[in-house]
Formats: C-alpha cells, structure tokens, sequence
C-alpha cells in the first residue's frame, strides 16, 4: 500500500509538472505588457527565435502530456510497464529539448527533461526496486520541477 502511494504522489508531481509547461505561448497582438519587453526576443547565436522554438517545443510537450495521462501511476498491473512509459515520456522531453536551436529555449527544455528524469529514477525505484526510501527526495525534485517549468513557461508565453 505504502508502494502505491509513494507512485501517486510521483504521478501527481509529474502531472502538475507536464501541466505547467505544456501551456500555449501568448498571442502576438497581445500589446499590454510592452512596457515591459525590454529584453531581446532573439538569441545573437542563432536565427531560430524564441517564439518560434516554443513553437516547435510547446506541441511535443503537450503530446508527452497525453501519453502521460495513459500512464497506469499505480504500477498495479505491471510496475516495469509503468516504468518504461514514464520512460518514454522522459524521453520525449529529451527530444522536445534536442529540436530546437535556440539556447534559451533548449536550456529551459533540458532543465524539465533533466527534472522530469530525476523523478523517473524515483519512480523505478519506488515501483521496481520498492525502495520507499528513494521518495524521501521529492520535497527537491518537486521544487526542481516546479522551477524548470514555470521558467520555460513563462519564457515561452
């Protein structure tokens, strides 16, 4: 019993995390903050925007958000199947996070797949190994999580 919550707990962190950077980049004739557009939309290293790789990274994160949604969190039926599709998840944010060029981006990408990775490892080891203990450090991944996602958020709107 105690396996099964320590996984809800990890599937709602992931949930919420997926939630926060999977939202929409704000509309372009949105002219009421220019007064606080004071910083360079354009990376000087690249010719690829901010704006439009959000538009690249935005839609692959939403599509790990609904393969993440499949996931059985509770490892009922089979934790290594539970596993390997958080897995893939994960990896779809690693993906996300290699498709665009621009470093802005692609650093605030990396830092959810880095996060996101980090409570898989948690994940396998509470549902595979049934090591309750590896959940001790969600307290960090949730505050790690939180952050990466409300950064790329919030450079992608």
């Amino acid at each position: 019993m105690n396996r099964r919550i320590a996984a809800w707990t990890i599937a709602a962190v992931a949930v919420l995390g997926l939630t926060a950077c999977s939202g929409s980049p704000a509309a372009e004739d949105d002219t009421s903050n220019e007064a606080g557009d004071s910083a360079p939309v354009e990376e000087t290293n690249t010719d690829q925007s901010v704006e439009d790789a959000c538009g690249i990274v935005l839609p692959k994160l939403q599509d790990a958000n609904a393969a993440a949604s499949e996931i059985d969190t509770t490892g009922a039926t089979d934790p290594q199947t539970t596993v390997d599709q958080f897995s893939t998840v994960v990896d779809a944010f690693g993906e996300a996070a290699d498709s665009v060029d621009n470093a802005e981006v692609k650093e605030a990408t990396s830092a959810v797949h880095e996060d996101f990775a980090a409570l898989g490892d948690v994940l396998s080891k509470v549902l595979i190994d049934q090591d309750l203990t590896a959940a001790e450090g969600m307290t960090t991944i949730t505050a790690d999580l939180t952050e990466s996602a409300t950064a790329l958020q919030e450079l992608c709107s």
